[in-house]
């Protein structure tokens, strides 16, 4: 994933992150020294990750020497996390750890921050903006919500989760700003934003790529298909964007993290205000169809039967079963004139041509079952008959045959069950019959009042 700055209208400016390609992720690869234990002696160690520190308390929480040794020589974030998981600790309670954890990754991250100075100007690129962990497997340490999701639609919330992880960030960033031992780091960042108000967002950008493909390095590294570190990735945009004591060391061949290929995505850019060319016409044209019911005598028709509008301007051919909407019809027309250029800067008039067109109601005599050139579609709309009648019609119709049907069958099941006025046994539901206690009551009323 990565990291990437953003700017939101009226929220402000986000430094949003996530895996371990970033390098504000808990298990980048970042060694340093720290003897910030729970419950055991001061003694310092050194830790390959923040990860590794935070995981590596908690087994000292529970006073577990052993398990504090495991965590020690794994060299893989994801093992260490599993070691320490609340299902593999006895005797594990979150209350008792809810009052240290924060504390416990305030004393990691800043550790780890003082240790790495090219993490530490990394960390100073994000001032002005709010650190945000977008996890989507952890809305506590993180917003619960993925990176790519949040870049691309920024009308997402950044509140989703409590993004401990971020604010913790943020503290320590600020703390270190304010170290008058950072303090010559502090006036780099701040020239340089002086020559370029957009330097934060430009560098970060720089910044993320370098970090990736650093990454990327580290395992063919591992893996034996690179024999050392040539730093490519600084290219001159890098060493321009940032000062030489900023740069990272090149990568050692045995590191204690265990290298793995990065997840890298390809952050979306917005789109550029596209013209309304015949071939987009085209396109929004086939999605739309594709979304609509095309046939309306015959559902179970194979895919092959479906009309379709395909070929270049010498020669287009379709395929149309009589007993399609004619706006089906219509739009293989469209569709071919809109490929022959026709509708050009005409896009009112092709909507116009798909909207309000009647529909086939059954298959007329004298027309050919299919119609297999685009020349003899005007002559079958033609012979095609409409349904003379409005829909509000037709509605009412079909009502009034319902209600007729329906006063049919049960005058057939009152003269069967021989249902009269004062029958004790009128209002009761027979064996066999499907007149109800409220439709005999009904018809005593009626036969009451001489209608039947």
């Amino acid at each position: 994933m990565g990291t990437r700055r953003v700017r939101r209208k009226g929220d402000g400016e986000f430094t949003l992150f996530f895996r371990k390609v970033s390098p504000f992720s808990n298990h980048h690869p970042a060694e340093f020294d720290s003897d910030g234990t729970i419950n055991f002696e001061k003694e310092i160690k050194r830790f390959s990750c923040t990860e590794q520190f935070y995981m590596y308390n908690k087994a000292s929480l529970m006073e577990d020497q052993k398990l504090m040794s495991a965590v020690l020589k794994s060299d893989n974030p994801k093992a260490m996390k599993a070691m320490c998981s609340k299902g593999a600790l006895r005797g594990w309670r979150d209350s008792e750890w809810n009052k240290h954890k924060e504390k416990v990754m305030n004393i990691g991250s800043k550790a780890k921050y003082r240790a790495s100075p090219h993490l530490r100007y990394a960390l100073f690129l994000s001032t002005g903006s709010q650190l945000v962990e977008c996890s989507p497997f952890d809305p506590v340490w993180g917003i619960g919500n993925d990176l790519e999701t949040v870049i691309s639609d920024s009308s997402i919330s950044l509140d989703t989760g409590q993004n401990l992880l971020g604010k913790i960030l943020d503290r320590v960033r600020e703390e270190l700003w304010e170290d008058e031992q950072y303090r010559n780091e502090k006036e780099e960042v701040e020239k340089r934003l002086k020559l370029d108000a957009d330097y934060l967002l430009k560098a970060m950008k720089h910044v993320d790529l370098m970090y990736k493909e650093r990454a990327t390095v580290r395992t063919l590294i591992s893996m034996g298909h690179v024999s050392r570190d040539d730093q490519s990735y600084l290219n001159s945009e890098v060493r321009q964007l940032l000062p030489e004591w900023a740069l990272p060391p090149p990568i050692e061949k045995f590191e204690p993290i265990r290298a793995s290929p990065p997840v890298v995505i390809d952050f979306p850019r917005t789109p550029s205000r596209r013209s309304m060319t015949p071939d987009r016409i085209s396109s929004i044209l086939k999605r739309r169809r594709r979304s609509s019911s095309r046939l309306t005598l015959d559902r179970k028709v194979a895919p092959e039967d479906v009309p379709k509008a395909r070929g270049s301007e010498e020669e287009v051919t379709a395929s149309a079963k009589v007993g399609t909407r004619k706006e089906d019809v219509k739009k293989m027309t469209v569709d071919r004139s809109l490929r022959l250029g026709e509708y050009h800067g005409k896009e009112e008039e092709a909507e116009a041509v798909l909207e309000d067109v009647p529909r086939v109601v059954k298959k007329p005599e004298g027309v050919p079952k299919v119609v297999k050139n685009l020349e003899d579609v005007p002559e079958a709309i033609e012979n095609l008959e409409d349904t003379p009648e409005a829909p509000e019609a037709r509605r009412k119709k079909k009502n009034d045959d319902d209600e007729r049907r329906r006063r049919e069958h049960v005058d057939r099941n009152l003269e069967k069950n021989d249902v009269g006025f004062g029958s004790r046994r009128s209002g009761r539901r027979r064996r066999g019959s499907s007149v109800g206690k409220e439709e005999a009551h009904r018809h005593r009323r009626l036969l009451n009042l001489s209608i039947l």
